[in-house]
């Protein structure tokens, strides 16, 4: 408490010295940035251009500083490629705090990993899936059910962009009937949710 108040004060004597010179106090618009892996992000500020950040930076600053006083709303105007970013304490009047500091934070992109489920006769016709106790798995440990009469999966879970992803039969359904397999179930996740990772199976 009383290093902010000596803060505050040094601050005041500084905009009072600067007063009596005939100048304003002037601040940086700038910050922090946490877990920024890729390029694309843009930042705005009201009255400045955009600012554009490169890939894996940990900090920023605007070009231009801002008089005390002046009003400041930093924003992310466009999220880095695969991730989302968000932003903390952007918006103030220069000269409130010592400094101005903005937080950046960005997570991956996750996306849902799923398909559908298909059943096939001992001919190779078409039927209706009617199998109990199938168990996927994605990795080693994401698995997933599928209940009876399933037309289509997915887990439950959220895979981040670039994670590599690996579908495969954990438990066959019960009694024999059918034999399952995955079908495209090793990949990296990309942009999207994955749809097509089908499930076949097979009457013996």
């Amino acid at each position: 408490m009383k290093l902010s108040v000596l803060r505050h004060s040094l601050l005041l004597a500084l905009v009072a010295g600067l007063s009596a010179c005939g100048g304003k106090a002037t601040f940086p618009v700038e910050g922090t940035i946490e877990n920024l892996k890729y390029s694309g992000l843009v930042l705005s500020n009201v009255g400045m251009q955009d600012l554009t950040v490169e890939a894996k930076a940990t900090t920023f600053r605007f070009p231009n500083t801002i008089e005390y006083g002046v009003p400041y709303d930093v924003q992310v105007k466009t999220s880095a490629l695969h991730q989302k970013c968000t932003w903390d304490n952007g918006k103030d009047n220069a000269g409130r705090q010592a400094s101005i500091s903005v937080i950046i934070k960005c997570i991956d992109n996750a996306f849902s990993i799923g398909g559908a489920v298909k059943a096939l006769g001992a001919d190779g016709g078409a039927r209706t899936y009617t199998g109990e106790g199938l168990v996927l798995i994605n990795g080693s440990s994401d698995k997933y059910a599928v209940p009876k009469d399933a037309t289509a999966y997915k887990f439950a879970g959220a895979t981040t962009f670039g994670t590599s992803y690996g579908v495969s039969v954990f438990k066959q359904p019960d009694g024999g009937k059918y034999a399952c397999t995955v079908e495209r179930g090793v990949g990296e996740m990309g942009d999207a949710d994955i749809t097509n990772i089908d499930v076949t199976c097979r009457e013996k």
